[in-house]
């Protein structure tokens, strides 16, 4: 296979896995390392992975005990002194060519490129990178605030955003509310929406229109309930004569006739199907369905038609006057970076991604491209979207130029939950497989723990499992009690057994052995859990009896 997925538990082996991988090629090849980019996200992670690769050839080539020698001359076919002969080579090219020793942060790897393209992309030779956020948020954030004086509307803007911070309750400092705004700025998910410039008068005239829109649909459904009431008025009825009672569905009419508009429920959306069951049959308020249940269609058809957009609307007034300070704020800091001839590290791999979508062939093959034919990527549940995309040329580029297996993906999708750095965990589950060919790709689940003991294995696949049974349980009910309007059928049969997708794999069988078993304490707690004491006693546990402990602490 050409790319390998391994989906990897934690204690489970990947860091072993990768570094494997990486031993193996450059004995193969030893001019293979000036080929091969290994890749994770934080620089300990890439020093613990670039320390083991090099442990691991200097065991080797030094004639030490490895646990890799058995597996490297099995799989490659040669002799124990072939494989150290090899190793040797591989460590001495290393040891003088250690800029062609490629183990990264994926911020680094995607600053390099940038370098590359800095002529393409007319970028200063000499931009300085800008690590951290806060300083680069409060310059540009006091110079906003500095333009008021100048700036009428703006004043008149941020004097409307101060008094709706008032009115809700919050802090009414100008600056803070500015500041507050800015970590929005730095999301993947919003660089879209703040790359297409809107005017303050523009989201008025959008809100203005939305919030006139919205008012008629509301108006037409209000109007639709007060018809219903007047009916059931006329004929000397109440909602509790129907169905139901004190409880009836019909309240629903005199609800929304007072101004209330909130969604229908499943007895309201039954009874707008059909005119049977509105009351004993025989009595006045059966006999005034037939007149009444057409109205009752009618209101669900607007709400279902309009609802969307009513929300739409509503968000739209709570935060369009944030959005535009927040794009105010946005080219203050594009200015500042401009001027100081800084670039916020969050910024390389949008500006990355825009240079490899507006080309057909882009230039990265060229200078990035042919330089790496294998590529190793770690922690990769803590990829992004557009770092996905950014690396997906890159990575089908090695994997057209050969039959050997180019790509080593390892992740944790469990992980995923945590959304670190934007990471999105359909692209391990099932985006990256797709994308580089599932013919060509082959998925991996490592299901062994070498970290703890088997008490403790086996008493985790049995909590998860039996919490991601539940959970799983109550989500697919909450899905098939959802109301039609709530969420479309494509949306429902997405999400249905989310969970169980996610941890299908979950289970592992121990490896680590030990004096004992194991040991797992379960702690009921009222308040904070006394987690520091108890951390203490694990590390004593550790060290004098040889327990691999787990707590795990459950409020009352």
């Amino acid at each position: 296979m050409r790319a390998r997925i391994l989906n990897a538990s934690a204690g489970s082996g990947k860091t072993y896995q990768l570094a494997y991988k990486y031993v193996r090629d450059v004995v193969e090849q030893p001019t293979l390392y000036r080929h091969i980019l290994a890749v994770t996200f934080t620089n300990k992670a890439t020093e613990e992975m670039r320390s083991r690769i090099l442990s691991e050839i200097h065991t080797l080539a030094s004639g030490g005990k490895s646990g890799y020698l058995a597996s490297l001359c099995a799989e490659l076919s040669l002799d124990e002194r072939t494989v150290r002969t090899r190793a040797r080579e591989a460590r001495t090219r290393i040891l003088h060519d250690y800029s062609r020793f490629t183990i990264l942060t994926i911020d680094t790897f995607f600053q390099r490129i940038l370098r590359a393209f800095i002529q393409e992309l007319g970028l200063d030779l000499n931009y300085n990178v800008e690590i951290e956020t806060a300083s680069v948020l409060s310059k540009s954030a006091d110079a906003l605030v500095e333009q008021i004086r100048i700036d009428e509307e703006l004043q008149r803007w941020l004097t409307a955003f101060v008094q709706e911070r008032i009115d809700e309750g919050r802090k009414w400092d100008i600056r803070d509310g500015i500041l507050s705004l800015g970590g929005e700025l730095f999301k993947e998910k919003n660089k879209d929406a703040l790359s297409v410039p809107r005017s303050r008068e523009e989201l008025g005239r959008i809100v203005a229109r939305a919030a006139a829109q919205a008012e008629a649909t509301k108006k037409q459904l209000q109007q639709t309930a007060a018809r219903a009431v007047a009916i059931i008025s006329r004929a000397g009825l109440t909602a509790a004569d129907f169905s139901g009672k004190s409880r009836s569905f019909a309240n629903y009419f005199f609800t929304v006739a007072a101004g209330e508009l909130k969604p229908y429920g499943a007895t309201v959306a039954k009874m707008a199907a059909a005119p049977e069951g509105w009351g004993a049959k025989g009595s006045p308020a059966q006999a005034l369905a037939p007149e009444l249940q057409p109205l009752l269609r009618e209101m669900c058809d607007i709400y279902d038609a309009n609802r969307k957009s009513w929300n739409t609307c509503d968000l739209l007034k709570e935060n369009y006057r944030s959005f535009a300070l927040l794009q105010d704020l946005y080219g203050k800091v594009r200015q500042m970076c401009s001027d100081e001839n800084v670039m916020m590290l969050s910024e390389t791999k949008n500006i990355l991604s825009e240079f490899i979508r507006h080309n057909d062939a882009p230039f990265i093959y060229e200078k990035v491209g042919n330089r790496y034919d294998r590529f190793m990527i770690d922690e990769f549940q803590d990829t992004s979207t557009r770092e996905w995309e950014n690396f997906l040329p890159l990575l089908g580029n090695a994997m057209a130029q050969s039959e050997q297996t180019s790509v080593l993906i390892v992740g944790d999708i469990k992980q995923s939950i945590y959304r670190w750095r934007g990471g999105d965990w359909e692209i391990l589950h099932r985006r990256a497989a797709r994308e580089l060919g599932e013919a060509s790709t082959e998925t991996i689940h490592l299901k062994e723990n070498f970290r703890s003991l088997p008490l403790v294995v086996e008493f985790n696949n049995r909590m998860i499992g039996k919490v991601v049974e539940s959970d799983n349980t109550a989500l697919n009910q909450l899905l098939a009690q959802a109301p039609p309007h709530a969420l479309g059928g494509k949306a429902r049969e997405e999400l249905r057994d989310t969970l169980q997708e996610a941890y299908r794999e979950h289970a592992q069988s121990a490896r680590k052995k030990g004096l004992h078993p194991g040991y797992v304490n379960i702690t009921h707690y009222a308040g904070e859990p006394p987690l520091i004491e108890r951390i203490k006693a694990c590390a004593r546990h550790g060290e004098h009896d040889g327990f691999d402990d787990a707590r795990v602490s459950c409020n009352p």
